[in-house]
C-alpha cells in the first residue's frame, strides 16, 4: 500500500515537471553509478596484474638502492680501518713499548680506538691486540692478557695469512659479532698485532631489514658456498634453506624472481656484494600479498560501493534533480509567475532564451553608451602603459586589452610623439603658472585637429604639464616618416602663431611590440635632455638621429659591482683586480660615452667606500683625507682609471684588512705563549691551549708555526730546558727537583737534556762553575 502511494506520488511529480527535469534526472542516474562500477571492475580484473608487476619491479629497485647503501657503509668501514692500520701509532714500536712508562702514547692509542669506535653507528667495539710477552690487548683500555683460551683466539687471527679480512665464524654464530680484521703494521708482511672492529650484530641485522620495507619476508647474507653469514629471521629457516638452494643453482650473479612457498608468492631479489678478498650474496624475499593486498582490497571496495550506488542512484538522482531544478523554478517565477501554472509549454529553456534575447538587446544599447566613454578608457590604458604599471602583463594580454578598446592591433607597428611647450617666461605677465592646464588643453585640441586623416589609428593624450602625447598605430611596413615630419612642422607653426610658445617635438622609433612603449616613452623623455638649452623650436626624430639617444647607452654592471665588493670583503686581491677589469670593459667600453664611463666608475667608488665603512674601515683615514672623487674624475683614459683604482683603492684596503687580521692572530699566539710561560711546569698540550683561545687545535698548530717559526712541542721543550739551565747555573737545587720544577720526570729529563744540550744536567752544572 505504501509502495503504491509512493509510486503514485512520484508519477505525479514526474508529470508536473518539464522536459529539462526528466532529462537531467536520467543523466544524473547514469553518471552517479555506471562510471564507478566500471572503474572498480577494471581495477579488479586488469589493474591488479599490472600493479603486481610494477610494484614488484619497484621493490627490486628500492632493494637495490638500499643494498648500495649497505655496501657504501661497509666500504667506509674497510677504508677507515685501512687508514688507521697504516698510522705510525700502530707501528713496530708497539712490540717493545713500555705502555706504563709511555703513558702518553698509551693514552693516545686508547683515544684513537675510542674515536674509531664512535666513527660509525654499526661499530660495537674496536680492539688492538699486540703479540708479545705477555700479550697486550687494548679494549679500548690497556690490558695484559693471561687467559690462554683468549690468547689462543687472538693468535688464530694473527696466524691467518690474510692481512685484512672479514671474520664471522668464531664463537656462537647466532650471537657472535661480525668482525673486520686488519693486521698491523699495515705495510708489514710480519705483523705484530691486529686491529679488530666488531660490528653490532643487531644493528647490522636491522640494516638488512631495510631491504624488506613491508616488514614481512626474510633477508640474509651468505657466502658463495651457501653458508649463512647473517639473517634477520631465525624462525623461517626452512624458507631460507629453499632460497639458498635455489640461488646456488642459478648462474646469474644477481636477479629478480617470483618463488612459490607454502601457497604464498614471494618476490625474491639477490645479488653480489664484493668485500675484501671474497664475495657475499644478499637475498631479500617479500610476499607479494604485502604489495598487492591494498590494491585488491581497494578494487573490491570500489565494486561494493559502485553496486550500492547503483541501488540508491534513483533516490539520489531524484533528490539532486529537484535541487538542480529549483533554481530554474525560481528564475521562471521571477520572470513570469504565471508561467508555472501554464500547461502548454514544457521546454523551460526556450522560454528563458526568449527572455535572454531581450536582455541582450538592452545590453547592446548599454555597450553603445560605454563606447561613448571609450576615449577616456583608452587614455587611462595608455597612461598606465607609458608609466610602466602594466609591465607584469604579457604582450598578448596587452593586445587583448587593446582589442577590447576597439583598436586593430594585428600586424601593426607603434609610434609615439611627445610635444613639449616652452617659453612661458617670454610671455611676461600675460600667463601664470595656473594657466598651464589651459595652454596644454589648447595644444591638445590643436593636435587632435591636425591628426585627422593623417594616421590610420591615433590617440591624443593630455599630460596637463605643458606637454601632449600622440600614440600612433600603423600597419607594419607602412612608411610614415614624411607624415610625422609634416605633422610636427604644422603643429609647431600653429603653436607659435596661436599660443606664442616654442615647441620641442620628439618622435620615437618604430616598435612592433606594445610592451616596449614604456621604454620608448622613457627614451623620448631622455632625448629631450640632448636639446640645445635655449628657447627655440626643435624637432628630434630618433629614427634618423644618432644612436646617442638610445636608452640603453648607459649600462651599469650591478652584478659585477656585487662580485667586486664580495672579493674585497674576502681579501681576494687577484679576483678583485680581474673583476675590476671586467667592470671597466663592460661599463666603459667603446659604446659608452666618456662621461658615462666616469659616472659608472664614480658610482663604483662610492659603493666601495660604503662597504669599507660597514666593515669598520674609515675611508678618510685609509686615503689620508684625499678627495678620491676629484682625483678619479680628472682621469680620461679607461686603463689609467683601472690602474688608479687598483693602486689607490683596492691595494690599500686589502693591506689594511690583512694588517688587522695579523694583529688578531698575533694576539692569539701571545695569549698561548703566556699560558705556556705560566703552566710550563704542568702537563700541558696543544689541545689545552686550543681550548684556552677557542680554536681548533689543528688550526692553532699551523698558526703557531707560522708566527713563531717552530712547532708547539719544540717551543715548550726549549722553554723548559732554558728554565732548567737557569736553575742549574744559579741555584743549588737537586737535579730531581729541577726536573719536577720544569715539568719532567728525572729519568726522561736527563735523556731529553742530553739530547738537546749535548751534556747531562750534572755535566752542564759543572761546566758553568
Amino acid at each position: 500500500m505504501l509502495l503504491k502511494k509512493f509510486r503514485s506520488k512520484i508519477g505525479g511529480i514526474w508529470g508536473q515537471k518539464g522536459v529539462f527535469y526528466r532529462n537531467s534526472m536520467i543523466s544524473i542516474l547514469l553518471a552517479a553509478s555506471i562510471p564507478g562500477f566500471i572503474t572498480g571492475l577494471f581495477i579488479y580484473q586488469i589493474g591488479v596484474k599490472y600493479m603486481e608487476r610494477d610494484l614488484s619491479a619497484l621493490h627490486h629497485h628500492q632493494m637495490t638502492e638500499r643494498i648500495r647503501n649497505i655496501d657504501d657503509q661497509l666500504n667506509y668501514l674497510e677504508l677507515s680501518l685501512s687508514n688507521w692500520a697504516f698510522n705510525p701509532r700502530f707501528g713496530f714500536g708497539l712490540s717493545n713499548m713500555d705502555f706504563v712508562y709511555h703513558f702518553q702514547d698509551t693514552r693516545d692509542i686508547t683515544k684513537s680506538l675510542n674515536i674509531m669506535e664512535g666513527s660509525h653507528p654499526l661499530v660495537k667495539a674496536v680492539e688492538l691486540y699486540v703479540k708479545r710477552t705477555p700479550p697486550i690487548l687494548f679494549k679500548t683500555e690497556y690490558y695484559q692478557v693471561f687467559n690462554d683460551e683468549l690468547v689462543h683466539s687472538y693468535e688464530e687471527i694473527i696466524a691467518d695469512k690474510r692481512t685484512v679480512y672479514w671474520d664471522y665464524t668464531s664463537g656462537d654464530e647466532a650471537k657472535s659479532p661480525l668482525m673486520l680484521v686488519h693486521k698491523v703494521p699495515g705495510e708489514s708482511s710480519s705483523p705484530i698485532g691486529a686491529l679488530i672492529v666488531k660490528l653490532n650484530r643487531e644493528k647490522v641485522i636491522s640494516l638488512l631489514r631495510t631491504m624488506t620495507p613491508y616488514n614481512e619476508g626474510i633477508t640474509f647474507l651468505m657466502q658463495k658456498n651457501g653458508k649463512t653469514i647473517l639473517s634477520d629471521q631465525n624462525h623461517e629457516l626452512d624458507l631460507q634453506s629453499h632460497l639458498t638452494a635455489l640461488i646456488m643453482q642459478r648462474d646469474q650473479q644477481n636477479g629478480n624472481l617470483v618463488y612459490e612457498y607454502k601457497g604464498e608468492s614471494y618476490t625474491v631479489s639477490y645479488g653480489i656484494i664484493k668485500r675484501i678478498a671474497e664475495e657475499w650474496i644478499y637475498v631479500s624475499a617479500s610476499p607479494t600479498s604485502a604489495i598487492t593486498s591494498p590494491v585488491v582490497t581497494l578494487s573490491k571496495f570500489i565494486l561494493i560501493i559502485s553496486g550500492g550506488s547503483l541501488l540508491i542512484g534513483l533516490l539520489l538522482s531524484f533528490i539532486v534533480s529537484n535541487r538542480m531544478y529549483s533554481p530554474i523554478v525560481r528564475l521562471i517565477k521571477y520572470i513570469d509567475p504565471e508561467r508555472l501554472n501554464s500547461k502548454g509549454h514544457k521546454d523551460e529553456f526556450r522560454y528563458i532564451e526568449s527572455i535572454w534575447s531581450n536582455v541582450a538587446k538592452q545590453s547592446l544599447q548599454f555597450q553603445e553608451e560605454v563606447a561613448s566613454a571609450q576615449p577616456m578608457l583608452r587614455n587611462s590604458f595608455l597612461m598606465q602603459l607609458l608609466q610602466g604599471h602594466l609591465q607584469s602583463l604579457s604582450e598578448e594580454d596587452l593586445l587583448n586589452r587593446m582589442r577590447s578598446l576597439q583598436w586593430t592591433v594585428d600586424a601593426h607597428s607603434y609610434y609615439f610623439i611627445h610635444i613639449y611647450l616652452i617659453g612661458m617666461d617670454s610671455l611676461g605677465n600675460q600667463m601664470t603658472s595656473n594657466d598651464e592646464g589651459l595652454i596644454t588643453f589648447a595644444a591638445y585640441n590643436i593636435a587632435d585637429e591636425l591628426i585627422s586623416g593623417r594616421f590610420s589609428q591615433c590617440h591624443v593624450m593630455n599630460f596637463h604639464d605643458l606637454s601632449v602625447g600622440l600614440f600612433i598605430m600603423e600597419p607594419t611596413g607602412h612608411e610614415i616618416h614624411n607624415t610625422l615630419v609634416e605633422f610636427c612642422t604644422e603643429m609647431t607653426e600653429l603653436v607659435n602663431q596661436l599660443l606664442k610658445l616654442q615647441v620641442i617635438t620628439t618622435a620615437s622609433r618604430e616598435s612592433t611590440e606594445i610592451k616596449k612603449m614604456a621604454n620608448i616613452f622613457m627614451e623620448l623623455e631622455r632625448a629631450v635632455s640632448y636639446r640645445q638649452f635655449r628657447n627655440q623650436n626643435q624637432m628630434i626624430f630618433l629614427e634618423t638621429s644618432p644612436t646617442d639617444f638610445a636608452l640603453d647607452d648607459i649600462q651599469y654592471p650591478f652584478e659585477l659591482e656585487l662580485e667586486i665588493l664580495q672579493a674585497l670583503r674576502a681579501g681576494e686581491q687577484h679576483a678583485a683586480e680581474q673583476l675590476l677589469q671586467s667592470f671597466m670593459e663592460t661599463g666603459a667600453g667603446d659604446q659608452q660615452r666618456e662621461r658615462n664611463a666616469q659616472q659608472n666608475i664614480l658610482q663604483l667608488l662610492g659603493s666601495i667606500q660604503h662597504m669599507m665603512m660597514k666593515s669598520g674601515v674609515n675611508p678618510d683615514k685609509l686615503f689620508h683625507g684625499e678627495n678620491m672623487y676629484s682625483k678619479l674624475s680628472q682621469i680620461r683614459d679607461p686603463q689609467q682609471m683601472l690602474r688608479w683604482m687598483t693602486r689607490k683603492v683596492v691595494l690599500p684596503y686589502i693591506e689594511e684588512r690583512a694588517s688587522r687580521a695579523n694583529v688578531q692572530q698575533q694576539g692569539v699566539i701571545s695569549e698561548v705563549l703566556n699560558f705556556i710561560h705560566q703552566h710550563f711546569h704542568e702537563d700541558i698540550s696543544l689541545e689545552q691551549c686550543a681550548d684556552q683561545v677557542g680554536m681548533n687545535f689543528y688550526a692553532l698548530s699551523k698558526l703557531f708555526k707560522n708566527i713563531t717559526g717552530v712547532n708547539f712541542i719544540d717551543y715548550v721543550t726549549d722553554f723548559r730546558l732554558n728554565r732548567a739551565k737557569e736553575l742549574l747555573r744559579q741555584t743549588p737545587m737537586k737535579i730531581n727537583d729541577i726536573a719536577t720544577e720544569v715539568g719532567y720526570q728525572q729519568r726522561y729529563f736527563n735523556r731529553i737534556f742530553k739530547k738537546k744540550v749535548g751534556q747531562t744536567p750534572s755535566e752542564y752544572r759543572e761546566s758553568t762553575y
